[in-house]
């Protein structure tokens, strides 16, 4: 077994380097470009063929 508390985090600042890793990282772009692209998409299929 580990010392490691699981009650939570000690420090609430330590978890700021991995927020701006993982904001950072190079998955998420792709995921929020495709995201972007996706609602794009359905806007201009909406603006060409209207639903009711």
């Amino acid at each position: 077994m580990s010392n490691v508390p699981t009650s939570g985090l000690q420090n609430p600042d330590a978890a700021v380097p991995y927020v701006i890793r993982v904001l950072t990282a190079d998955a998420m772009k792709k995921g929020a470009a495709t995201a972007v692209a996706g609602l794009r998409g359905a806007a201009i299929s909406e603006a060409i063929w209207p639903s009711s």
